[in-house]
């Protein structure tokens, strides 16, 4: 073995010692639990979240009088859940706000909900489109799907968007259940992937199906064109939209394996995320 060698082994064998030493701290949200960095730990921001539904009881009384009167579902719309929020894991240079976290799709944070209010939740709170242990059975059918394929809504929390750059899948295990965690952005209309919405996501359900899970977490990665404005990326430019359109689908791809060669270099790291998730205590809703 070269000097070389020896000294490149070492190097990985003292950070990967550096790693399995980072202190984490446990951070309880009623009967769940997940271990964070520390330094996540000292600013957490746990609360309990009542249900959010799409429509008021007038909203809903006049979808039913006049089916036209329908409304589009934000990402705040959700059933009640524990959130488990962590500003130290925001981007840098970016502020936090915990009012409007809920509503933001790549804010740091962790929403176990209580699965079977995902029907309540898109309607006014009381009543039912699709009954709950449809709905249930849907999340879990969607769930297993990921395995194999991917799914541009992405997730039970709605969006006037759809999920592209989808890749780095991952089955994951926690204690009381499991999911898959991936890389993805937000989109509405083509554009190149940007630091401040590429994020790391992960979709879970507990073993009985009465907890699902939404963690998002924001990556910055050097090369990745800025959150506003105009950008370039491999080529490609929002200035030239047009063009990006027309071939955004190789673009996709393209960007895809780009940012596939670069997994180690993430901030956080996909291993110190996917740890975080790992550690998850998430049985039964209670």
């Amino acid at each position: 073995m070269t000097r070389r060698t020896w000294l490149h082994i070492s190097t990985l064998a003292l950070a990967g010692s550096l790693r399995a030493q980072t202190a984490s701290t446990a951070v309880n949200a009623g009967s769940f639990l997940v271990s964070v960095p520390d330094g996540w730990a000292e600013t957490a921001i746990v609360e309990k979240v009542p249900l959010v539904p799409l429509y008021s009881k007038e909203d809903w009384k006049a979808y039913q009088a006049d089916k036209t009167n329908i409304l589009k579902p934000g990402y705040g719309n959700r059933p009640q859940h524990w959130a488990l929020r962590f500003p130290r894991a925001r981007l840098q240079g970016k502020a936090f706000d915990p009012k409007t976290a809920g509503e933001e799709e790549t804010a740091p944070q962790i929403l176990i909900h209580k699965a079977d209010e995902w029907g309540l939740a898109m309607t006014d709170g009381v009543h039912e489109e699709m009954s709950a242990d449809k709905m249930v059975r849907k999340l879990r059918e969607e769930q297993e799907q990921w395995l194999t394929k991917d799914l541009p809504q992405g997730s039970p929390a709605f969006m006037d968007a759809e999920l592209h750059f989808i890749c780095l899948k991952k089955p994951l295990k926690f204690e009381g259940g499991q999911g898959i965690r991936m890389v993805a952005q937000w989109t509405i209309e083509a554009d190149v992937i940007r630091r401040g919405r590429l994020h790391y996501l992960f979709l879970g359900m507990s073993a009985d199906n009465t907890c699902q899970i939404i963690a998002t977490f924001p990556l910055d990665l050097a090369g990745l064109p800025a959150e506003t404005g105009d950008a370039e990326h491999l080529g490609r430019s929002t200035k030239r939209d047009e063009e990006l359109t027309k071939g955004f689908d190789r673009y996709e791809a393209e960007a895809k394996k780009w940012l596939e060669s670069r997994a180690v270099g993430f901030t956080p790291s996909l291993e110190t995320l996917d740890e975080v998730v790992q550690s998850m205590v998430v049985r039964h809703w209670q």
